[in-house]
This record gives C-alpha cells, sequence and structure tokens, in this order.
C-alpha cells in the first residue's frame, strides 16, 4: 500500500521553519498544516489560552491523521523536541505516512523570533517567553534521529541547499520510497 507523504519541517523557534514550510507546500502544490496555527485555532474556538501540550500535540496529530487516511500528502511544521517529540513521530507518522523530516537553522533565532511575535502584536508574551526559549534551544536546535530521510537547510539569510533543491531531494525521496512499494507489491502477487 502506497503511504502518503509527511514532509516534517522541523527546527528551534525562530529558525524560518513555516515559511520554508509554507514554500514548500506552494512549490509542491501540498496542504500545509502549521502546528502553530492548528494551536492557535483550538484557542480561537475555546476563547482562551491553552496549555499546548497534550490537548494540542494530540489534536495536530489527530488532523494529521485524518489527512493521510484520506490520502492527502502534506507539509507541516513545528517544533519538536528531543527525547519527547521521537517516539510520537516514530510511532505515529511513520505508520501511516512517508515522512521527510527537513530541519532548518539559522542564526539568531531568538532575535527573529522576537521580531516576528513583535510584528504579530504580541510584545507582551514575547518577552516574557524569551527565558523559556533559550531553555528549549538545545532541545530543538539540532535534528532528531527519527529513523526517516533528513534534508538539513540554513535558513539564515537564503536557503541553503536552495529551495528548489530541497524539493528535488524530497521528491527523488518519495519516487524512491514508490518504486520500492510497487516492487513490494509485484514480488507479492
Amino acid at each position: 500500500m502506497m503511504k502518503p507523504l509527511i514532509v516534517l519541517v522541523s527546527g528551534a523557534p525562530g529558525s524560518g521553519k513555516s515559511t520554508l514550510a509554507g514554500k514548500l507546500a506552494e512549490q509542491m502544490r501540498l496542504v500545509h498544516i502549521p502546528r502553530d496555527e492548528v494551536l492557535r485555532a483550538i484557542e480561537f474556538t475555546k476563547g482562551e489560552r491553552i496549555e499546548r501540550g497534550v490537548l494540542g500535540i494530540e489534536t495536530y496529530f489527530q488532523l494529521l491523521t485524518y489527512m493521510v487516511e484520506a490520502d492527502i500528502s502534506v507539509v507541516t511544521d513545528g517544533t519538536i523536541y528531543k527525547d519527547l517529540s521521537e517516539d510520537d513521530i516514530k510511532t505515529r507518522l511513520t505508520s501511516i505516512a512517508h515522512v521527510v523530516n527537513v530541519h532548518t537553522h539559522a542564526e539568531g533565532v531568538n532575535e527573529r523570533f522576537r521580531e516576528r511575535e513583535k510584528k504579530r502584536g504580541s510584545d507582551d508574551w514575547v518577552e516574557g517567553h524569551m527565558a523559556r526559549l533559550r531553555e528549549i534551544y538545545p532541545l530543538t536546535a539540532h535534528p532528531l534521529d527519527l529513523g526517516v530521510t533528513l534534508i538539513e537547510v540554513d535558513a539564515t539569510h537564503e536557503y541553503v541547499p536552495s529551495l528548489n533543491d530541497v524539493v528535488a531531494a524530497i521528491k527523488r525521496d518519495y519516487e524512491a520510497y514508490r518504486a520500492s512499494e510497487e516492487k513490494k507489491h509485484e514480488a507479492t502477487n
């Protein structure tokens, strides 16, 4: 059975993952599901800030599962944490989809995050949140061992490798997966 593709864009807050994910989704003509936007939508519905842990993450995984079970390939982005996120991704996502992890790096991620949130009008919240960002940086800055194809991208000034090269690498990986699945299917028939 051919599994849909999930392009999981990860990286520290402020590393450019949402911007890159949006561009990948547009260029590849896939649905983009930004985890932060899912969490903000839950907060909108509830009329209050939510604990982004269990409730937000569970809803996010349910949404991804729903999309993939409907044979819809997606690009998603979110901060994933060392020693916390690996099991969910390995057991929940790779069992239902072919996952490619695109991990972003950038210089000055905390300042980039601060500036982005200030543009959104979140001045009060962001200043109180900066200490937490510095605390979680070591858990989010480096790619996790997810047992999937990994593409690392420096998003400091321009994408290195380029956006076109990243798209080509994802497509090559997915085509190789599809060819492998077709061979397995032929061998069993």
